[in-house]
Protein backbone atom coordinates (compact mmCIF):
# COMPACT_ATOMS: atom_id res chain seq x y z
CA UNK A 1 0.00 0.00 0.00
CA UNK A 2 1.19 3.51 -0.90
CA UNK A 3 -0.37 6.60 0.62
CA UNK A 4 -0.35 10.35 0.14
CA UNK A 5 -2.12 13.59 1.04
CA UNK A 6 -2.61 16.68 -1.09
CA UNK A 7 -2.84 19.77 1.14
CA UNK A 8 -5.18 22.29 -0.50
CA UNK A 9 -5.08 26.11 -0.13
CA UNK A 10 -8.35 26.15 1.84
CA UNK A 11 -7.03 23.71 4.44
CA UNK A 12 -8.77 20.62 3.08
CA UNK A 13 -6.95 17.37 2.32
CA UNK A 14 -7.25 15.09 -0.69
CA UNK A 15 -6.30 11.56 0.29
CA UNK A 16 -4.83 8.87 -1.94
CA UNK A 17 -4.25 5.15 -1.43
CA UNK A 18 -2.59 3.01 -4.11
CA UNK A 19 -2.07 -0.73 -4.12
CA UNK A 20 0.44 -2.66 -6.15
CA UNK A 21 -1.31 -3.82 -9.30
CA UNK A 22 -1.76 -7.40 -10.48
CA UNK A 23 -2.47 -6.58 -14.11
CA UNK A 24 -5.92 -4.96 -14.13
CA UNK A 25 -4.61 -1.35 -14.41
CA UNK A 26 -7.27 0.10 -12.13
CA UNK A 27 -7.14 3.74 -11.04
CA UNK A 28 -6.27 2.77 -7.47
CA UNK A 29 -3.33 0.57 -8.52
CA UNK A 30 0.31 1.39 -9.12
CA UNK A 31 2.56 -0.58 -11.44
CA UNK A 32 4.57 -3.24 -9.63
CA UNK A 33 8.24 -3.00 -10.62
CA UNK A 34 11.29 -4.57 -9.00
CA UNK A 35 13.83 -2.54 -10.94
CA UNK A 36 13.70 0.82 -9.24
CA UNK A 37 14.70 2.45 -5.97
CA UNK A 38 11.83 2.95 -3.50
CA UNK A 39 11.91 6.71 -4.19
CA UNK A 40 10.56 5.97 -7.69
CA UNK A 41 7.27 5.09 -6.00
CA UNK A 42 7.37 8.31 -4.01
CA UNK A 43 7.55 10.14 -7.35
CA UNK A 44 4.62 8.12 -8.70
CA UNK A 45 2.45 8.95 -5.71
CA UNK A 46 3.35 12.61 -6.21
CA UNK A 47 2.26 12.46 -9.84
CA UNK A 48 -1.07 10.87 -8.92
CA UNK A 49 -1.73 13.41 -6.16
CA UNK A 50 -1.26 16.27 -8.62
CA UNK A 51 -3.70 14.58 -10.98
CA UNK A 52 -6.49 14.38 -8.41
CA UNK A 53 -5.67 17.69 -6.71
CA UNK A 54 -4.24 20.08 -9.33
CA UNK A 55 -4.55 23.06 -6.95
CA UNK A 56 -2.57 21.48 -4.12
CA UNK A 57 0.14 23.63 -2.58
CA UNK A 58 1.96 20.84 -0.77
CA UNK A 59 2.06 17.05 -0.88
CA UNK A 60 2.65 14.66 1.96
CA UNK A 61 3.84 11.25 0.75
CA UNK A 62 4.41 8.16 2.88
CA UNK A 63 7.72 6.35 2.67
CA UNK A 64 7.00 3.67 0.03
CA UNK A 65 8.80 1.09 2.16
CA UNK A 66 6.13 1.33 4.87
CA UNK A 67 2.44 0.30 4.73
CA UNK A 68 1.09 3.61 6.06
CA UNK A 69 -2.39 5.08 5.67
CA UNK A 70 -3.55 8.62 4.80
CA UNK A 71 -5.10 8.80 8.29
CA UNK A 72 -1.67 8.29 9.85
CA UNK A 73 -0.18 10.95 7.56
CA UNK A 74 -2.93 13.38 8.54
CA UNK A 75 -1.85 13.08 12.18
CA UNK A 76 1.76 13.93 11.29
CA UNK A 77 1.32 17.06 9.17
CA UNK A 78 4.23 19.34 10.16
CA UNK A 79 3.33 22.62 11.88
CA UNK A 80 5.68 24.57 9.58
CA UNK A 81 5.01 24.10 5.87
CA UNK A 82 7.31 26.70 4.33
CA UNK A 83 10.13 24.22 3.62
CA UNK A 84 10.46 20.51 2.80
CA UNK A 85 9.96 18.45 5.96
CA UNK A 86 10.63 14.79 6.71
CA UNK A 87 8.65 12.98 9.38
CA UNK A 88 10.83 10.35 11.08
CA UNK A 89 10.47 7.67 13.74
CA UNK A 90 12.34 7.60 17.05
CA UNK A 91 15.54 6.29 15.44
CA UNK A 92 15.53 8.50 12.35
CA UNK A 93 13.89 6.23 9.80
CA UNK A 94 11.85 8.36 7.36
CA UNK A 95 8.10 7.90 7.67
CA UNK A 96 6.85 10.55 5.25
CA UNK A 97 7.98 13.46 3.09
CA UNK A 98 6.11 16.78 3.06
CA UNK A 99 7.11 18.57 -0.13
CA UNK A 100 6.18 21.81 -1.86
CA UNK A 101 4.26 21.33 -5.08
CA UNK A 102 7.02 22.79 -7.27
CA UNK A 103 9.56 20.26 -6.01
CA UNK A 104 7.41 17.38 -7.24
CA UNK A 105 6.48 19.11 -10.50
CA UNK A 106 9.87 20.54 -11.48
CA UNK A 107 12.51 18.49 -9.67
CA UNK A 108 11.06 14.99 -9.53
CA UNK A 109 14.17 13.33 -10.90
CA UNK A 110 16.17 14.59 -7.90
CA UNK A 111 13.62 12.94 -5.61
CA UNK A 112 14.80 9.67 -7.15
CA UNK A 113 18.03 10.18 -5.18
CA UNK A 114 16.32 10.00 -1.77
CA UNK A 115 17.56 7.04 0.24
CA UNK A 116 14.15 6.49 1.93
CA UNK A 117 16.08 4.88 4.81
CA UNK A 118 18.29 7.66 6.28
CA UNK A 119 16.62 10.85 7.46
CA UNK A 120 19.91 12.78 7.79
CA UNK A 121 20.97 12.14 4.20
CA UNK A 122 17.51 12.85 2.83
CA UNK A 123 17.24 16.08 4.82
CA UNK A 124 20.52 17.32 3.32
CA UNK A 125 19.46 16.33 -0.19
CA UNK A 126 16.08 18.08 0.01
CA UNK A 127 17.75 21.17 1.43
CA UNK A 128 20.27 21.38 -1.43
CA UNK A 129 17.66 20.70 -4.11
CA UNK A 130 15.22 23.16 -2.56
CA UNK A 131 17.79 25.84 -1.77
CA UNK A 132 16.68 25.97 1.85
CA UNK A 133 17.11 24.20 5.16
CA UNK A 134 14.81 21.21 5.17
CA UNK A 135 13.15 20.26 8.43
CA UNK A 136 12.66 17.06 10.39
CA UNK A 137 9.71 16.29 12.67
CA UNK A 138 10.05 13.28 14.93
CA UNK A 139 7.41 10.83 16.07
CA UNK A 140 9.15 9.76 19.31
CA UNK A 141 6.61 7.11 20.29
CA UNK A 142 7.03 5.20 17.01
CA UNK A 143 9.96 2.86 16.31
CA UNK A 144 9.59 0.69 13.20
CA UNK A 145 12.56 -1.47 14.24
CA UNK A 146 14.78 -3.51 11.93
CA UNK A 147 13.56 -3.72 8.36
CA UNK A 148 13.22 -7.38 7.27
CA UNK A 149 15.30 -8.69 4.32
CA UNK A 150 12.07 -9.38 2.43
CA UNK A 151 8.72 -8.06 3.58
CA UNK A 152 5.22 -9.42 3.10
CA UNK A 153 4.51 -6.44 0.85
CA UNK A 154 7.20 -7.55 -1.59
CA UNK A 155 10.07 -5.27 -0.61
CA UNK A 156 13.46 -6.94 -0.81
CA UNK A 157 15.16 -4.33 1.33
CA UNK A 158 17.37 -5.74 4.08
CA UNK A 159 20.21 -3.75 5.59
CA UNK A 160 22.56 -4.48 2.68
CA UNK A 161 20.30 -2.98 0.04
CA UNK A 162 19.64 0.01 2.25
CA UNK A 163 23.39 0.57 2.38
CA UNK A 164 23.46 0.65 -1.43
CA UNK A 165 20.71 3.27 -1.45
CA UNK A 166 22.66 5.31 1.10
CA UNK A 167 25.76 5.02 -1.09
CA UNK A 168 23.92 6.52 -4.05
CA UNK A 169 22.52 9.36 -1.92
CA UNK A 170 25.95 10.14 -0.42
CA UNK A 171 27.42 10.20 -3.94
CA UNK A 172 24.68 12.61 -5.03
CA UNK A 173 25.43 14.96 -2.13
CA UNK A 174 29.13 14.98 -3.02
CA UNK A 175 28.38 15.66 -6.67
CA UNK A 176 26.17 18.62 -5.74
CA UNK A 177 28.89 20.01 -3.49
CA UNK A 178 31.63 19.54 -6.11
CA UNK A 179 29.84 20.76 -9.24
CA UNK A 180 28.49 24.30 -9.61
CA UNK A 181 26.28 23.24 -12.51
CA UNK A 182 25.02 20.15 -10.69
CA UNK A 183 21.49 20.44 -12.01
CA UNK A 184 22.86 19.65 -15.46
CA UNK A 185 24.70 16.49 -14.43
CA UNK A 186 23.53 13.30 -16.18
CA UNK A 187 21.69 10.52 -14.37
CA UNK A 188 23.15 7.03 -14.82
CA UNK A 189 21.28 3.79 -14.27
CA UNK A 190 23.37 1.63 -11.94
CA UNK A 191 23.01 -2.12 -12.50
CA UNK A 192 26.41 -3.31 -13.80
CA UNK A 193 25.31 -6.96 -14.04
CA UNK A 194 23.75 -9.35 -15.21
CA UNK A 195 23.66 -9.69 -18.99
CA UNK A 196 19.89 -10.15 -18.99
CA UNK A 197 19.32 -7.04 -16.88
CA UNK A 198 21.39 -4.93 -19.27
CA UNK A 199 19.51 -6.28 -22.28
CA UNK A 200 16.12 -5.59 -20.66
CA UNK A 201 17.25 -2.07 -19.73
CA UNK A 202 18.33 -1.25 -23.27
CA UNK A 203 15.10 -2.63 -24.75
CA UNK A 204 13.05 -0.64 -22.24
CA UNK A 205 15.03 2.57 -22.78
CA UNK A 206 14.15 2.49 -26.48
CA UNK A 207 10.52 3.01 -25.41
CA UNK A 208 11.19 5.71 -22.79
CA UNK A 209 13.09 8.42 -24.71
CA UNK A 210 12.54 11.13 -22.08
CA UNK A 211 13.15 9.15 -18.92
CA UNK A 212 15.24 9.95 -15.85
CA UNK A 213 18.48 8.53 -17.22
CA UNK A 214 20.82 9.33 -20.10
CA UNK A 215 23.61 6.87 -19.18
CA UNK A 216 24.05 3.34 -17.85
CA UNK A 217 26.87 1.72 -15.88
CA UNK A 218 27.76 -1.59 -17.54
CA UNK A 219 30.27 -4.33 -16.86
CA UNK A 220 32.91 -3.89 -19.60
CA UNK A 221 32.62 -7.60 -20.36
CA UNK A 222 29.11 -6.89 -21.65
CA UNK A 223 30.08 -4.16 -24.10
CA UNK A 224 29.11 -6.48 -26.98
CA UNK A 225 25.50 -6.50 -25.73
CA UNK A 226 25.30 -2.73 -26.01
CA UNK A 227 26.90 -2.84 -29.46
CA UNK A 228 24.57 -5.55 -30.73
CA UNK A 229 21.42 -4.27 -29.02
CA UNK A 230 22.01 -0.54 -28.53
CA UNK A 231 19.64 1.75 -26.72
CA UNK A 232 19.61 5.51 -26.14
CA UNK A 233 21.58 5.27 -22.87
CA UNK A 234 25.29 6.07 -23.16
CA UNK A 235 27.34 3.28 -21.54
CA UNK A 236 29.79 3.94 -18.70
CA UNK A 237 32.04 0.86 -18.89
CA UNK A 238 33.16 -0.62 -15.61
CA UNK A 239 36.43 -2.56 -15.74
CA UNK A 240 35.37 -5.56 -13.70
CA UNK A 241 34.40 -9.13 -14.55
CA UNK A 242 30.74 -10.01 -14.31
CA UNK A 243 29.27 -11.24 -11.06
CA UNK A 244 29.88 -15.01 -10.65
CA UNK A 245 26.75 -17.15 -10.65
CA UNK A 246 28.11 -19.54 -8.01
CA UNK A 247 27.58 -17.05 -5.14
CA UNK A 248 31.33 -16.95 -4.44
CA UNK A 249 30.99 -13.15 -4.47
CA UNK A 250 27.97 -11.58 -2.79
CA UNK A 251 25.72 -9.38 -4.91
CA UNK A 252 25.96 -6.36 -2.61
CA UNK A 253 29.68 -6.86 -2.07
CA UNK A 254 30.10 -6.75 -5.84
CA UNK A 255 27.90 -3.66 -6.21
CA UNK A 256 29.76 -1.70 -3.55
CA UNK A 257 33.16 -2.62 -4.97
CA UNK A 258 32.00 -1.79 -8.48
CA UNK A 259 30.83 1.64 -7.33
CA UNK A 260 34.28 2.36 -5.91
CA UNK A 261 35.92 1.20 -9.13
CA UNK A 262 34.08 3.91 -11.07
CA UNK A 263 36.51 6.39 -9.53
CA UNK A 264 35.87 9.81 -7.95
CA UNK A 265 35.84 11.67 -11.27
CA UNK A 266 32.91 9.61 -12.59
CA UNK A 267 31.10 9.42 -9.24
CA UNK A 268 31.27 13.19 -8.74
CA UNK A 269 30.05 14.04 -12.24
CA UNK A 270 26.93 11.84 -12.34
CA UNK A 271 23.86 11.00 -10.30
CA UNK A 272 23.15 7.29 -9.92
CA UNK A 273 19.91 5.36 -9.64
CA UNK A 274 20.17 1.87 -8.15
CA UNK A 275 18.01 -0.30 -10.43
CA UNK A 276 18.80 -3.78 -9.13
CA UNK A 277 15.83 -5.45 -7.47
CA UNK A 278 14.19 -3.43 -4.70
CA UNK A 279 11.03 -5.53 -4.85
CA UNK A 280 10.71 -9.25 -5.42
CA UNK A 281 10.42 -9.33 -9.19
CA UNK A 282 8.42 -12.55 -9.55
CA UNK A 283 5.61 -11.38 -7.24
CA UNK A 284 4.36 -9.30 -10.15
CA UNK A 285 2.82 -10.54 -13.43
CA UNK A 286 4.68 -7.90 -15.38
CA UNK A 287 7.56 -8.41 -17.77
CA UNK A 288 11.04 -7.31 -16.72
CA UNK A 289 11.18 -4.96 -19.72
CA UNK A 290 8.02 -3.29 -18.40
CA UNK A 291 9.46 -3.18 -14.89
CA UNK A 292 12.50 -1.42 -16.34
CA UNK A 293 10.27 1.06 -18.20
CA UNK A 294 8.66 2.05 -14.92
CA UNK A 295 12.11 2.46 -13.34
CA UNK A 296 13.15 4.74 -16.20
CA UNK A 297 10.20 7.06 -15.50
CA UNK A 298 7.22 5.78 -17.51
CA UNK A 299 4.12 5.47 -15.32
CA UNK A 300 2.78 2.30 -17.00
CA UNK A 301 -0.94 3.07 -16.63
CA UNK A 302 -2.40 0.93 -19.43
CA UNK A 303 -2.07 -2.60 -20.77
CA UNK A 304 -0.98 -1.15 -24.13
CA UNK A 305 2.19 0.08 -22.38
CA UNK A 306 3.30 -3.50 -21.74
CA UNK A 307 5.16 -6.17 -23.67
CA UNK A 308 2.12 -8.46 -23.65
CA UNK A 309 -0.40 -5.75 -24.51
CA UNK A 310 1.58 -3.58 -26.91
CA UNK A 311 2.98 -3.90 -30.39
CA UNK A 312 5.24 -6.95 -30.84
CA UNK A 313 8.94 -6.33 -31.19
CA UNK A 314 10.79 -6.97 -34.47
CA UNK A 315 10.20 -10.38 -36.04
CA UNK A 316 12.43 -12.27 -38.45
CA UNK A 317 13.09 -15.81 -39.65
CA UNK A 318 15.66 -17.88 -41.47
CA UNK A 319 16.08 -17.68 -45.24
CA UNK A 320 17.04 -21.34 -45.54
CA UNK A 321 15.67 -24.44 -47.26
CA UNK A 322 13.16 -26.04 -44.92
CA UNK A 323 15.00 -29.37 -45.07
CA UNK A 324 16.89 -30.21 -43.07
CA UNK A 325 15.17 -28.34 -40.27
CA UNK A 326 17.97 -26.70 -38.30
CA UNK A 327 17.44 -26.22 -34.59
CA UNK A 328 19.61 -24.26 -32.13
CA UNK A 329 19.33 -25.11 -28.42
CA UNK A 330 20.46 -23.34 -25.28
CA UNK A 331 19.62 -25.59 -22.33
CA UNK A 332 22.04 -24.35 -19.63
CA UNK A 333 20.50 -21.62 -17.47
CA UNK A 334 22.22 -19.16 -15.20
CA UNK A 335 21.69 -21.56 -12.29
CA UNK A 336 21.14 -25.30 -11.95
CA UNK A 337 17.36 -25.32 -11.62
CA UNK A 338 17.03 -23.42 -14.92
CA UNK A 339 18.98 -26.07 -16.89
CA UNK A 340 17.13 -28.75 -18.86
CA UNK A 341 17.89 -32.22 -17.57
CA UNK A 342 20.31 -34.45 -19.50
CA UNK A 343 18.03 -37.48 -19.85
CA UNK A 344 15.09 -35.37 -21.04
CA UNK A 345 17.30 -33.51 -23.53
CA UNK A 346 18.59 -36.86 -24.82
CA UNK A 347 15.06 -38.15 -25.42
CA UNK A 348 14.10 -34.92 -27.18
CA UNK A 349 17.19 -34.99 -29.41
CA UNK A 350 16.69 -38.61 -30.47
CA UNK A 351 13.07 -37.87 -31.45
CA UNK A 352 14.05 -34.82 -33.48
CA UNK A 353 16.86 -36.70 -35.20
CA UNK A 354 14.27 -39.24 -36.36
CA UNK A 355 12.57 -36.41 -38.30
CA UNK A 356 15.86 -35.53 -40.00
CA UNK A 357 16.51 -32.38 -37.96
CA UNK A 358 20.01 -30.97 -37.56
CA UNK A 359 20.75 -29.99 -33.95
CA UNK A 360 23.20 -27.51 -32.47
CA UNK A 361 23.51 -26.96 -28.72
CA UNK A 362 25.20 -24.04 -26.93
CA UNK A 363 27.39 -24.68 -23.89
CA UNK A 364 26.27 -28.30 -23.36
CA UNK A 365 29.06 -30.56 -24.71
CA UNK A 366 27.52 -33.41 -22.71
CA UNK A 367 24.81 -33.59 -25.39
CA UNK A 368 27.16 -34.21 -28.31
CA UNK A 369 26.81 -37.99 -27.93
CA UNK A 370 23.10 -37.67 -28.72
CA UNK A 371 23.70 -36.30 -32.18
CA UNK A 372 24.07 -32.57 -31.51
CA UNK A 373 26.81 -30.26 -32.72
CA UNK A 374 28.21 -28.39 -29.70
CA UNK A 375 29.34 -24.75 -29.71
CA UNK A 376 30.44 -22.35 -27.00
CA UNK A 377 29.17 -18.78 -27.04
CA UNK A 378 29.86 -15.81 -24.78
CA UNK A 379 29.60 -13.17 -27.51
CA UNK A 380 26.41 -11.78 -28.99
CA UNK A 381 27.88 -11.46 -32.50
CA UNK A 382 28.65 -15.19 -32.53
CA UNK A 383 25.25 -15.97 -31.05
CA UNK A 384 23.56 -13.85 -33.73
CA UNK A 385 25.41 -15.67 -36.52
CA UNK A 386 24.43 -19.07 -35.10
CA UNK A 387 20.80 -18.03 -34.71
CA UNK A 388 20.55 -16.86 -38.32
CA UNK A 389 21.95 -20.19 -39.49
CA UNK A 390 19.06 -22.06 -37.86
CA UNK A 391 15.31 -22.08 -38.33
CA UNK A 392 14.20 -22.15 -34.68
CA UNK A 393 15.85 -21.35 -31.35
CA UNK A 394 14.90 -23.38 -28.27
CA UNK A 395 16.14 -21.96 -24.97
CA UNK A 396 15.67 -21.88 -21.23
CA UNK A 397 15.01 -18.68 -19.27
CA UNK A 398 18.40 -17.03 -19.74
CA UNK A 399 20.12 -14.26 -21.68
CA UNK A 400 20.32 -16.07 -25.06
CA UNK A 401 16.55 -16.66 -25.06
CA UNK A 402 15.78 -13.01 -24.24
CA UNK A 403 18.28 -11.70 -26.80
CA UNK A 404 17.14 -14.05 -29.57
CA UNK A 405 13.47 -13.23 -29.17
CA UNK A 406 13.38 -9.61 -28.06
CA UNK A 407 16.38 -8.25 -29.98
CA UNK A 408 16.47 -10.51 -33.06
CA UNK A 409 12.77 -11.46 -33.22
CA UNK A 410 13.63 -15.06 -34.15
CA UNK A 411 11.22 -18.01 -33.99
CA UNK A 412 11.64 -19.27 -30.45
CA UNK A 413 10.39 -22.03 -28.18
CA UNK A 414 11.05 -20.96 -24.58
CA UNK A 415 11.45 -23.44 -21.73
CA UNK A 416 10.52 -22.28 -18.22
CA UNK A 417 10.56 -24.29 -15.01
CA UNK A 418 11.10 -22.59 -11.63
CA UNK A 419 10.58 -19.06 -12.99
CA UNK A 420 7.34 -17.49 -14.27
CA UNK A 421 7.07 -17.06 -18.06
CA UNK A 422 5.22 -13.73 -17.77
CA UNK A 423 8.30 -12.03 -16.30
CA UNK A 424 10.54 -12.64 -19.31
CA UNK A 425 8.66 -14.32 -22.17
CA UNK A 426 7.20 -12.65 -25.28
CA UNK A 427 3.74 -12.32 -26.78
CA UNK A 428 2.30 -15.63 -27.95
CA UNK A 429 2.59 -15.86 -31.75
CA UNK A 430 3.01 -18.62 -34.32
CA UNK A 431 6.74 -17.92 -34.05
CA UNK A 432 6.88 -17.78 -30.23
CA UNK A 433 5.78 -20.34 -27.67
CA UNK A 434 6.55 -20.47 -23.94
CA UNK A 435 6.38 -23.90 -22.31
CA UNK A 436 6.17 -24.53 -18.55
CA UNK A 437 4.81 -27.29 -16.34
CA UNK A 438 1.84 -26.94 -14.04
CA UNK A 439 3.37 -27.52 -10.61
CA UNK A 440 1.93 -25.26 -7.86
CA UNK A 441 5.41 -24.44 -6.51
CA UNK A 442 6.22 -22.22 -9.51
CA UNK A 443 7.90 -19.82 -9.04
CA UNK A 444 9.96 -21.14 -6.13
CA UNK A 445 12.82 -18.62 -6.18
CA UNK A 446 15.41 -21.34 -5.55
CA UNK A 447 18.62 -21.60 -7.56
CA UNK A 448 20.83 -24.57 -6.70
CA UNK A 449 18.45 -27.18 -5.23
CA UNK A 450 14.74 -27.91 -5.39
CA UNK A 451 13.21 -26.98 -2.00
CA UNK A 452 10.84 -29.96 -2.25
CA UNK A 453 13.08 -32.79 -3.46
CA UNK A 454 16.57 -31.52 -2.72
CA UNK A 455 17.65 -32.37 -6.28
CA UNK A 456 19.59 -30.12 -8.65
CA UNK A 457 16.95 -30.23 -11.38
CA UNK A 458 13.41 -28.86 -11.65
CA UNK A 459 10.45 -31.13 -12.43
CA UNK A 460 8.42 -28.22 -13.84
CA UNK A 461 10.05 -28.25 -17.31
CA UNK A 462 7.86 -29.39 -20.20
CA UNK A 463 8.35 -33.05 -21.08
CA UNK A 464 10.43 -33.97 -24.17
CA UNK A 465 7.38 -34.94 -26.26
CA UNK A 466 5.75 -31.57 -25.50
CA UNK A 467 8.85 -29.68 -26.61
CA UNK A 468 9.15 -31.76 -29.80
CA UNK A 469 5.48 -31.14 -30.62
CA UNK A 470 5.89 -27.37 -30.10
CA UNK A 471 8.97 -27.28 -32.34
CA UNK A 472 7.29 -29.18 -35.17
CA UNK A 473 4.11 -27.11 -34.89
CA UNK A 474 6.16 -23.89 -35.15
CA UNK A 475 8.14 -25.29 -38.08
CA UNK A 476 4.87 -26.00 -39.92
CA UNK A 477 3.36 -22.59 -39.15
CA UNK A 478 6.44 -20.48 -39.92
CA UNK A 479 8.27 -22.45 -42.60
CA UNK A 480 5.73 -24.92 -44.02
CA UNK A 481 7.73 -27.87 -42.71
CA UNK A 482 6.15 -31.34 -42.87
CA UNK A 483 7.36 -34.48 -41.16
CA UNK A 484 7.05 -36.51 -44.37
CA UNK A 485 10.31 -36.95 -46.24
Amino acid sequence: MLAGLALLPDGRQQRLVLRFGAGAFRDDEVFDSANCPPARYLIEVGRRLLEIAPNARRLMIANPLLPLSPEQLAGWIPPVLAVPVIVADAKGFPLAYCLPRWMVEEEERFLLLLSTCDVGLDQRLLGLVGGCEAGVVGVPKLDIGEFPPASTTGWFMGRGRQEMLRTCTIAALRAIQKQKAWRDLPFAAYLPYHAGSLLMLNLAARQVPNGFFSKEVICASYRDIVETCPGPLEPLPLRMPWLPRDNSVGELEYLAHAFERLGPEVRESHFFGFLRYSRIYNRTPFHLIDQMKFALGHSMRHEADTVHGGTPFARAKADLPVRPLKLLFHLAGGWKLKSYRLDKAAAMFMALKSFGCELTVIDRPDLERFGARSVSSDDTAFLTAEVRAHHIFIGVDSFPHHFVRHALGWPTVALFANTKPCNSDARENPDYRALVGALPCNPCGAEQFCPMTGREDCDNFAQPHQVVAAILEMARAVYGFTEAS
